[in-house]
């Protein structure tokens, strides 16, 4: 690989029961990947994550403020003039920390909400899950059985040369298999949601192009699966 390897430690899980909040970043992009490709949306990028992925491309420990969901959507509001529409909150590992209170109060005041995740911790009984798309990204063996029932969606990253027979990758960002497991976490037996598939970037045009190839091979040596191919349309785009 040559991708640059990602240096970040991980963080153990820290959920405010009051559900405050620490955020990296707030921004404004185009939704790039998954059921809302293409869409405006506003990121919310929340500090810290449970896993430390070599192939991680994503900045997520520089800054940490603590915000309360009553600010954090006021500034969604008022600051960025977010008044309406899609709102993601992603990370670093977003159900590391208590999102549900965030949640519950974006959706009040009319937002759409999508939560991106590795899948390997479960947000708790209380968590909107009806009220929102989550969107579940797999970096190892096994995912929390409570989640991976839940999510509206997976999501996964390939590169060439690391296909396996049923398409999809043996692993995920360099993330290393723990246990017996022989590649990262596949949807539950009889799933019927949507399975996203797009290629690694190395930040490399040959290798690149490699990889775009294989997802372009996965998702059409399997037409069973439903593969649907995706690429990072906000590169593409040049923004965040």
């Amino acid at each position: 690989m040559t991708y640059q390897i990602n240096q970040q430690e991980p963080q153990r899980v820290e959920r405010d029961a009051a559900g405050r909040l620490f955020v990296h970043s707030i921004f404004k992009t185009i939704q790039g990947e998954g059921p809302y490709a293409g869409r405006a949306a506003l990121f919310v990028r929340l500090h810290g994550c449970n896993l430390q992925c070599p192939g991680c491309d994503t900045e997520y420990t520089s800054v940490k403020m603590a915000l309360s969901p009553d600010v954090l959507r006021n500034i969604i509001f008022c600051e960025h003039n977010w008044k309406s529409g899609l709102v993601v909150i992603t990370g670093g590992e977003p159900f590391r920390q208590n999102i549900t209170p965030l949640v519950v109060n974006l959706t009040q005041f009319g937002y759409e909400v999508q939560v991106e995740t590795n899948g390997v911790l479960y947000p708790g009984d209380d968590f909107p899950w009806q009220d929102v798309t989550v969107v579940c990204s797999p970096k190892t063996g096994k995912i929390h059985p409570e989640t991976a029932q839940r999510v509206h969606a997976y999501k996964y990253v390939l590169s060439a040369g690391g296909t396996h027979t049923d398409g999809l990758p043996r692993t995920a960002l360099g993330h290393p298999l723990q246990g017996h497991h022989q590649y990262i976490a596949r949807p539950p037996v009889g799933w019927r949601g949507p399975i996203y598939i797009q290629p690694m970037d190395v930040k490399d045009e040959h290798e690149n192009a490699k990889n775009m190839q294989a997802v372009v091979d996965a998702v059409m040596e399997h037409p069973d699966k439903h593969y649907i191919m995706g690429v990072q349309m906000h590169k593409l785009t040049r923004l965040p």
